[in-house]
């Protein structure tokens, strides 16, 4: 399509990526998505690419080209078939070389399967999940300033709470910076319970309150 051969002709750095795909890795497909696709990029934003190859196995390519982070999936053709919902990171993706079509029906199927709620977990697994955060917060508290046990268990509690609150509320979770733009926009006391609790030396009682927010649902 015009805009996006003018997109390569006129970006350097997009057309050394996509060269690199085509002749490294022997792609004919490559998607541009994130935040470079987005149109919400900043200068040290990665360029997120997947690559979509005739067969092979499916792999990656990460690395520093030209003084650019390049951050490219590179998966065979069989595996992005009918398989949107695995690859909700590339909506809003731009197909820049696409002979077959293959890339825009990949960014319409993310699309239609990121309008439909999330395959939802068994009610026991949820059960199970919320009883891990109360399990994980009681070690925490347990914790003094040399424990680094509960010094690791309260960053894998921080960590997966996001993702948490998502799956809780059965929507999709779509990584870290488009969850908190959505938590400031949609949720505004859940995004200044993550403020608080993921804050440099936040006590306790800021996680205690996260904990409850995120099961709050």
């Amino acid at each position: 399509m015009k805009d996006r051969s003018e997109a390569l002709v006129n970006d350097p750095i997009l057309a050394r990526l996509v060269n690199e795909l085509v002749t490294r890795h022997g792609c004919h497909t490559v998607v541009l998505y994130g935040s470079r696709a987005l149109g919400a990029a900043t200068a040290e934003s990665d360029w997120d690419m997947l690559g979509i190859r005739a067969e092979g196995e499916a792999t990656r390519d990460a690395r520093l080209v030209d003084g650019v982070f390049f951050d490219a999936f590179i998966v065979p053709e069989k595996d992005v078939v009918d398989a949107g919902a695995n690859y909700l990171h590339v909506r809003g993706g731009i197909p820049v070389l696409d002979p077959r079509g293959l890339g825009v029906r990949l960014v319409e199927d993310a699309a239609a399967a990121l309008a439909l709620p999330p395959k939802g977990l068994p009610e026991a697994e949820i059960a199970a999940r919320r009883a891990w955060c109360r399990k994980m917060l009681g070690r925490i508290r347990r914790g003094g300033p040399a424990d680094v046990e509960a010094h690791y268990r309260r960053a894998w509690l921080l960590f997966d709470l996001l993702e948490l609150y998502f799956v809780f509320r059965g929507r999709h979770f779509l990584g870290p910076k488009e969850s908190f733009r959505w938590l400031a926009a949609e949720d505004a006391p859940a995004h200044a319970a993550f403020s608080a609790a993921l804050a440099p030396g936040a006590p306790v009682e800021a996680i205690e309150a996260l904990v409850e927010r995120v099961l709050s649902a």
